[in-house]
């Protein structure tokens, strides 16, 4: 019984450094990064069509930023673009943006992968958001450059730092961490 007390209690001890790792690793990323995230009015085929619409003007029209605040600074600018674009298109709804803290899934690009998370992100809500979403890393402007090319790369690597090898899934970690319970029970 004692064995099986001290299993437990290792275990306990080594899942507690793993998230605190882990949650420590993804505010590191987390604070070096803005994320772009629209969303479409709803799921049919015109909506989703005028949210790429959307996301091609922002990009295009957006400056490459120098630094994460000036997305903050510019969100009036997200949302007047995104509005140009809905009055062209002719439909009867609106764009809101907003700047803030949101929640994401793990989103996977070609070759790295962000964690999900909270992340500092310009959100564009068209009409009433209920559609598919679209998003990318705004800043640094990873939506402006294919990832997989080599100045794609050495943005991640200048971005990510000594973090570059996690996102990317390059060296993998040696350890595998056993649970003698587990490998007991099956």
């Amino acid at each position: 019984m004692r064995k099986l007390t001290a299993a437990l209690l290792c275990g306990i001890f080594v899942t507690g450094c793993i998230s605190a790792y882990s949650r420590d690793l993804h505010e590191e990323l987390a604070d070096g990064i803005v994320r772009l995230h629209i969303i479409a009015d709803d799921d049919s085929e015109e909506a989703q069509s005028v949210k790429l619409k959307v996301r091609d003007r922002v990009l295009e029209e957006m400056e490459k930023f120098e630094t994460k605040e000036e997305a903050a600074e510019h969100i009036e600018d997200f949302e007047r673009i995104a509005n140009e674009v809905l009055e062209e298109e002719g439909v009867s709804y609106r764009a809101s943006a907003e700047y803030g803290r949101f929640e994401f899934p793990t989103k996977y690009y070609d070759n790295f992968a962000l964690p999900k998370g909270e992340y500092d992100a310009v959100r564009i809500s068209l009409g009433k958001a209920e559609g598919k979403n679209w998003w990318c890393v705004l800043f640094p402007p990873l939506c402006y450059v294919d990832a997989a090319t080599e100045e794609g790369e050495a943005l991640l690597k200048e971005t990510f730092g000594e973090n570059y090898e996690l996102v990317t899934g390059e060296g993998k970690p040696a350890v595998k961490i056993k649970f003698k319970i587990a490998e007991i029970f099956g």
